[in-house]
């Protein structure tokens, strides 16, 4: 451990130290402060509370018809016994239901305030408490109207004292009981009957099985001969072995992953199929029955495609096996632009975000008005409708952009260029007034992200493996090397210096405008694009290796899975509090160690890869847009996607005015063209991802949705399986 390491986590433990004895403080203010609210809320109103109880249970003796009780004093009772013998019993601040209000509510305030249900299971747990102390104060009256002046106070004064105690007892149990209730909780018998509430989407049976321990998995043993299993091979007739095997399955699912994420359940679908398909075929068959995930649906049929081998134990497995078939073979769904008629505005046209954002939205059916502040922006050419703003930091980009919007008045705008967050932000009253939607993230959240200073704080401050950063000439000597050199607030790779040197570190930070020190890192890049819900839930996490970049735009990938990376991703996504689409770069080093670089808050230059691979990251955003309350369900993806960047372009005059392709046989005046005929052969895979028809049928029984999304939003890319 060096020196600037070990500086660097006596900071952090100082910090730490110093937070714990905040907390500490903080917390000893909070119990005297609710202590003074109880004596002062006491003192203050405990005799317009007696006075109010005194009413209400004259009222209800009223009510009841029982004479010879009277609250006329206000403050107390008269009551005449069997003999008329008269008594006044005064109603006390210890008789007052106050106290025990008091203190529910300080417990409320202090303790359950977080919890949103924490007001209604207060209020309950009020109400029932005056409720108990009025049953107390009645059998009090009644025992002094009926038996004798002394029934009165020993009922009062004993039995009232443990009613006293079990109503306020009960009333804090409500409290807890309705403002620590989840409704997100859910649980199943072994029958399959649900036993708490849960969300319409998990209210199937056959989500999981019973998730081993990990004390249990790590004390497994070889089993060696189990008797059972020879005892049902060998002994019991076949049809009470079935029985008693389904029963034993039975009792073995669990259903307890209902509520875990897609790549989880993907995860247990694998493990369960690895077991054999005639072990857990129930769970699975269930699985493929109620599951609507299609990440899930993917790993379960290509696991089942996977143990084709397997011999057939029965009609389940027969049943499971031509489902996989299907699934993996049903035909995309036909698209056409006439579907949506709707037009959206995309900002950024000439980066390749804006491209793969533009040509996601034509190929979903949307037409788009493309803007950029560079007139020979490529994605101004491939867009229906287009124009020209200033930089998003020069005077009159605002003017502009509402004059464009005013003009052509799209449905919604897709921010892909980060540095315009502020400015739009500003914007989003008039951007309503003329019906544009839009979804923006924090502009502080996006701002940590964009200032790579902020950012290595924030991944320091929230425990998140980041490369050790240094942005003085005085801290640049503590960083481990070999080194990377960047401008703090720097993108698409520009100004950036590898060293290797220790002599040459000074002289490149001096020469990077704005530079930072980061240790490089060693390993495989990954870049995972991400999709954050309004509420902060991560939809999406789609990681890619960069087997190939150019100008740090990726050239070459291929998605994989890694519950790890998500995680990380997940965590890094929190510790900036950004919403919105996103893209989070890192490493995997050889340990498996993931560690993140930086995070851009918008979509990536590589977008295209993760539509290929089945997540439509795109379109929920614009789903989000368009209408805020619709629930967003997390997006699955398809690993082993590949992805190969060719060149393409797009030719046009100096006044704009669009230009025929030479090597497109549709547009081009090549001598002797002939376009086919209608009759003639099926137009190629190409040609049919362009139109928006359906593929021919043999390339659509390898497909599936996947291959759809592949087909109808690859374009330059590759897709391997």
């Amino acid at each position: 451990m060096n020196a600037f390491d070990r500086r660097l986590r006596k900071t952090y433990q100082n910090r730490t130290t110093t937070a714990t004895v905040r907390r500490r403080r903080l917390v000893l203010l909070e119990m005297i402060g609710a202590v003074i609210a109880c004596v002062g809320g006491y003192v203050a109103f405990v005799d317009p509370v007696r006075r109010f109880e005194v009413g209400l249970a004259s009222k209800i003796i009223d009510v009841l018809g029982v004479d010879q009780i009277s609250g006329a004093l206000g403050d107390s009772f008269v009551v005449f016994g069997p003999d008329l013998e008269p008594v006044v019993a005064e109603m006390t601040g210890s008789c007052s239901v106050w106290s025990s209000v008091l203190a529910l509510a300080a417990l409320a305030a202090v303790a359950l305030r977080q919890r949103p249900q924490a007001l209604t299971g207060f209020l309950a747990a009020a109400a029932f408490v005056l409720a108990a102390n009025q049953v107390r104060l009645l059998g009090s009256l009644l025992a002094g109207r009926y038996f004798a002046v002394d029934a009165l106070v020993f009922f009062h004064d004993w039995i009232g004292a443990v009613l006293n105690f079990a109503y306020t007892l009960i009333g804090l149990l409500i409290m807890i009981g309705l403002t620590m209730y989840d409704a997100q909780r859910a649980e199943q018998d072994r029958a399959g009957r649900h036993t708490a509430d849960r969300p319409a989407a998990w209210a199937r049976p056959g989500l999981g099985h019973r998730v081993a321990l990990e004390d249990e998995a790590a004390g497994q043993r070889d089993p060696g001969l189990q008797i059972a299993a020879v005892v049902h091979r060998r002994i019991l007739p076949k049809a009470l072995s079935r029985r008693l095997a389904r029963r034993r399955e039975q009792r073995r699912i669990d259903y307890r992953v209902g509520h875990e994420t897609p790549a989880r359940r993907a995860e247990v679908v694998r493990e369960l199929a690895a077991k054999g398909l005639g072990v857990h075929t129930a769970t699975l068959l269930a699985v493929a029955s109620y599951e609507t995930d299609p990440l899930v649906l993917d790993a379960l049929a290509g696991a089942v495609a996977a143990r084709q081998w397997e011999p057939v134990a029965g009609g389940d497995v027969i049943a499971l096996r031509l489902w996989a078939r299907a699934w993996l073979m049903r035909a995309p769904r036909e698209r056409t632009v006439s579907e949506t008629g709707r037009l959206i505005a995309v900002t950024g046209a000439g980066g390749p975000a804006g491209v793969a954002v533009i040509r996601a939205l034509q190929a979903a059916g949307d037409h788009v008005l493309a803007l950029d502040a560079n007139p020979d922006a490529v994605g101004l050419r491939l867009a229906g409708r287009s124009a020209v703003l200033p930089r998003a930091d020069a005077p009159g980009y605002g003017e502009a952009l509402l004059a464009a919007l005013a003009e052509h008045r799209p449905a919604a705008l897709i921010c892909t260029v980060a540095e315009e967050y502020g400015a739009l932000t500003r914007l989003v009253p008039h951007l309503d007034e003329l019906g544009v939607r839009t979804w923006l993230p924090d502009p502080a959240a996006a701002d940590v992200c964009l200032d790579k200073i902020a950012f290595a704080t924030a991944m320091h401050a929230a425990g998140i493996p980041h490369p050790a950063t240094a942005w003085t000439a005085v801290t640049t000597g503590h960083i481990p090397g070999p080194w990377v050199v960047k401008p703090a607030r720097g993108r698409g790779s520009r100004d950036v210096v590898m060293v290797d040197d220790p002599a040459d570190l000074a002289r490149a930070f001096a020469t990077v405008p704005g530079a930072i020190v980061q240790t490089r890192l060693s390993g495989r890049e990954f870049t995972a694009d991400a999709l954050v819900g309004r509420d902060g839930t991560l939809l999406a996490c789609v990681p890619r290796w960069r087997d190939e970049t150019r100008g740090g735009i990726s050239t070459r990938g291929t998605t994989f899975e890694s519950l790890a990376v998500t995680e990380v991703v997940g965590a890094t996504l929190r510790a900036v509090r950004h919403t919105g689409p996103a893209n989070v770069q890192g490493f995997v080093a050889d340990t498996g160690e993931v560690t993140v670089v930086e995070v851009n808050p918008r979509f990536s230059g590589g977008l295209p890869l993760t539509l290929a691979a089945g997540a439509d990251v795109v379109g929920a955003h614009l789903d989000s847009i368009l209408d805020p309350d619709t629930p967003l369900t997390s997006l699955g993806f398809r690993p082993g996607v590949r992805m190969a960047r060719h060149f393409a372009e797009v030719y046009y005059t100096a006044d704009g005015a669009a230009l025929p392709d030479p090597f497109d046989p549709d547009t081009s005046t090549v001598p002797g063209y002939r376009p086919p005929s209608p009759s003639g052969h099926a137009p190629s895979a190409g040609h049919a991802m362009s139109s928006g028809h359906a593929l021919p049928a043999g390339v659509a029984g390898h497909a599936g949705p996947i291959g759809h999304l592949v087909a109808v939003r690859a374009g330059t890319v590759a897709a391997g399986r």
